[in-house]
């Protein structure tokens, strides 16, 4: 999961409410904050919010989950449901990227199955990959 020891991650939404531009409040903020003090080289998509302070956030998904090791998904954007293991192998050019979904947009079986270290909140634990 890690190149030269910074891992990159994606984080695709800054909103918690689905569909929306309203990023207050959002779960992304602090799990961002903690990543980029880790040493993370962190990418943030949201279809929806074009500017947030201190925060480039990109409205090109493809772009933002090139060469990433990890994706983190906050909102239930309607597009993220779509979200196929195969494009984001491709995307990220990993076998086994790591996703977490934190709004229960994707099938976790289909990732799992596909070599992703998934994580779920709520969903319990799916697999016994350790993410660190």
């Amino acid at each position: 999961m890690q190149r030269n020891n910074i891992i990159n991650a994606a984080i695709p939404d800054r909103p918690f409410l689905n569909d929306s531009d309203d990023a207050r409040n959002t779960p992304a903020e602090p799990y961002r904050d903690l990543l980029i003090d880790a040493g993370a080289e962190v990418k943030v998509h949201d279809p929806h919010v074009l500017q947030y302070p201190d925060v480039e956030i990109s409205q090109d998904l493809d772009a933002v989950l090139d060469g990433v090791d990890a994706v983190v998904i906050f909102a239930g954007h309607r597009q993220y449901y779509s979200l196929e293991p195969r494009q984001l192998q491709e995307l990220s050019g990993q076998t086994h990227p790591v996703i977490v979904d934190g709004r229960n947009v994707v099938e976790p079986d289909a990732f799992i199955d596909a070599g992703f270290v998934y994580k779920g909140i709520g969903r319990g634990d799916k697999n016994g990959h350790e993410i660190f």
